[in-house]
């Protein structure tokens, strides 16, 4: 069972510019100057640094893949689902003629029929702004007519709205969500969850403008909760009941991937935008037994070496709060991969075992 992070930025795609590589460079270029490599010995000091000088945390808007050998689900259609898609569905040859058909511009060749049945994919969604369905159009699959897709959420009717929206031709976008030749249906998602190959899903809704949806998902005797775009401030019954109820869902997670899109200081000056905080979620974390936290849905504007920074102090005051902790927290970045082997976990786990309070949805 492989998670692969796709796009990992919230509200705005934000690729990096020459400002940022120059920042890269400047760091490299000062571990140099203090280390003093010898010029043989150059590409040894290279692999030496820290990912936050060779590689960039990703601009693309939030997608997540989790897929066993024979199940492939998809969390959300932000920017990131355009590489997804790439991945999924190698890129047709083009039959390059001068005047070809006469108009001069190249064709696809069309691509055989796939042997054997369609190739499924499931896509569920957390929300329907527009970060989170941006790349749908751009996704290669729902353009080849052997690949079935069945988008889940637990409000289908807004899901498919915000799609169909964005599609409109031809002001917004030239092909019709109708006119896409994948076989594409909706399917809402119960109060009982649902258990998709050897996945079994429970969802929890969270506090947000217009609402989103988190999910737990257990498989192979190990459990993932993605909880993106959600807000926990202050001490009212009401936030008090929806935060014990996420630290029920989240209990003895392997995998948690939160939301953690502003600092401290910046999630209390924006109260209300529905976004959260490391620090708030370490304190959740912790204590429910989760064993490795990914911070998500970065902030646009937020550099990768203040990124680092935010990840450096979310893991000090870990340390400090719960000295020994065994929860390891890391920044998802583009191209990030967490493995499990597929190894059988016995029956299939009982609904509702956790716990979990009204806050379900």
């Amino acid at each position: 069972m492989i998670i692969r992070f796709w796009g990992v930025r919230g509200s705005l795609p934000s690729p990096s510019g020459f400002s940022e590589l120059k920042e890269k460079i400047a760091m490299a270029v000062e571990l140099a100057l203090r280390e003093r490599p010898a010029p043989d010995d150059v590409e040894r000091f290279v692999e030496t640094l820290p990912d936050r000088i060779t590689g960039f945390v990703g601009g693309n808007t939030p997608c997540l893949e989790i897929s066993s050998s024979t199940r492939t689900l998809i969390f959300d259609a932000g920017s990131g689902i355009r590489s997804l898609g790439a991945h999924l569905t190698p890129k047709p040859e083009l039959d390059i003629e001068e005047e070809l058909r006469g108009n001069g511009k190249a064709q696809a060749k069309p691509r055989p029929a796939r042997k054997g049945p369609k190739r499924h994919l499931d896509l569920l969604f957390t929300h329907t702004h527009w970060d989170h369905i941006q790349g749908f159009p751009f996704f290669a699959p729902v353009y080849d007519k052997d690949t079935s897709i069945t988008i889940h959420a637990v409000n289908t009717r807004a899901v498919e709205d915000g799609l169909r929206s964005q599609q409109s031709t031809p002001l917004l976008f030239p092909i019709h969500f109708d006119e896409l030749p994948a076989e594409i249906r909706f399917r809402t998602i119960t109060e009982e969850g649902l258990t998709l190959g050897p996945f079994f899903i429970d969802t929890m809704r969270l506090p947000h403008p217009g609402g989103s949806t988190a999910y737990r998902i257990r498989a192979f005797g190990r459990t993932i909760v993605f909880a993106t775009d959600y807000e926990l401030l202050g001490d009212s019954p009401e936030v008090n009941r929806i935060r014990e109820d996420l630290k029920a869902f989240i209990q003895s997670a392997d995998v948690f991937i939160s939301d953690t899109q502003y600092t401290y200081l910046e999630s209390h000056s924006k109260e209300g935008w529905g976004h959260s905080n490391a620090l708030n979620v370490v304190e959740m974390a912790q204590p429910a037994g989760v064993r490795r936290l990914y911070l998500f849905h970065h902030d646009p504007f937020n550099s990768d070496r203040k990124l680092y920074e935010m990840l450096e102090k979310a893991s000090n005051y870990s340390e400090l709060l719960f000295p020994g902790s065994a929860l390891s927290i890391y920044l998802a970045t583009e191209g990030t991969t967490v493995e499990f082997p597929e190894t059988p976990d016995g029956s299939p786990p009982r609904r509702g075992a956790r716990g979990a309070g009204p806050g379900r949805g």
